[in-house]
């Protein structure tokens, strides 16, 4: 009878363990879930105050006439598209005048 009741104990006590285990591990996988949910929620929420200070920030910008990226590029492209032609123009203009010879100048002498 010593035997049964040790058998029963032991197999109400691994009962015992395997719901507890079995509850721990439900209250993590929701935990986790929750912890997850928040997490993309704040991400999302995160993205979107980015978004709104960019377009702010952008607005004062343009309100104050400062240009954006986008012209300052173009204006870069263009003035070295200008610094270009004004190169060959010079070259140009070296190659196609005679070269004059060095002229001596006269000192004046005291006298």
């Amino acid at each position: 009878m010593a035997t049964s009741r040790s058998r029963t104990r032991k197999t109400a006590g691994s009962n015992i363990g395997r719901r507890v285990r079995d509850a721990f591990e439900n209250a993590q996988e929701t935990m986790q879930s929750r912890v997850g949910g928040a997490r993309e929620q704040a991400q999302e929420t995160w993205v979107n105050l980015e978004a709104l200070f960019q377009s702010r920030v952008q607005r004062a910008m343009h309100q104050l006439g400062l240009p954006t990226a986008e012209e300052i590029r173009a204006l870069t492209r263009r003035v070295s598209e200008l610094n270009d032609s004004v190169s060959r123009i010079v070259e140009r203009q070296h190659a196609a005048k005679p070269k004059k010879s060095a002229r001596r100048t006269k000192r004046k002498t005291a006298g």
